[in-house]
């Protein structure tokens, strides 16, 4: 599979996204920027890091299967790029992106190994979402930080 870039610009797509499901596919194509596919351990990482999101909390069962049905839908519908653009746009404020880039470096860092290409897609994935180098440091310090003083003790 060849690697996966963030497309440029807007989206041709008019498929309105839910904030939930963009955020959702984000995750998918953050597990697949390695150009290798998602592995089991890539989606179970991508479901249980959603059911820790604050926007999932209140999440049954039936409708994160919901979601899933939503998200494999509108892969099967929609070129890839298309709806990731979509994805991007749909996401109406500041807490949506940031939430979403959270669960790209969590999915992307699930393996312990960020190769340059996942590097590169992380990037463009922050510069998307506006989020500042700043912020971006402050959240990848958030998740990973904890784990490594956990891992310490």
């Amino acid at each position: 599979m060849p690697q996966r870039r963030l497309p440029k610009g807007r989206s041709a797509s008019s498929v309105a996204i839910e904030p939930e499901v963009a955020i959702a596919i984000l995750g998918l194509f953050s597990a697949a920027a390695d150009g290798e596919g998602i592995s089991s351990v890539e989606e179970y990482a991508l479901s249980e890091f959603l059911g820790q999101v604050g926007l999932f909390e209140d999440y049954s069962d039936d409708d994160f299967e919901e979601l899933s049905e939503k998200v494999v839908s509108l892969i099967e519908e929609e070129e890839p790029e298309d709806l990731v653009a979509q994805a991007i746009e749909s996401l109406p404020n500041k807490a949506y992106r940031e939430a979403a880039y959270i669960t790209a470096i969590l999915v992307v860092g699930i393996d312990e190994e960020v190769p340059e290409s996942e590097q590169d897609y992380i990037s463009e994935l922050q510069e998307s979402l506006r989020i500042s180098d700043e912020r971006a440091q402050e959240l990848i310090d958030g998740v990973f930080g904890e784990e490594e003083e956990e891992e310490e003790e």
